[in-house]
């Protein structure tokens, strides 16, 4: 089973890692987090590989980046 994340929980996420973060390394983090969107799901993993940003220098930088990326009101679920 699935547990949920939410923006707090992502944002911890965040901030646990260590900065500055290649995209690749963020990307491998997230790996274990899916998205649930209207149009099903899609892996966090993937969505940090396919940004433009090749690293993030602190957690806040990672966390927008997600967001921004992530449609509204989309449910972050975690392994």
């Amino acid at each position: 089973m699935d547990d949920t994340l939410g923006s707090t929980d992502l944002r911890a996420r965040c901030e646990r890692q260590q900065y500055p973060l290649l995209r690749a390394d963020a990307a491998a983090a997230f790996a274990d987090v899916t998205v649930e969107t209207d149009d099903g799901e899609t892996n966090l993993g993937v969505v940090i590989s396919e940004l433009a940003c090749d690293s993030f220098t602190g957690p806040d930088d990672l966390y927008d980046e997600l967001v921004a990326s992530v449609e509204a009101g989309s449910e972050l679920r975690g392994a």
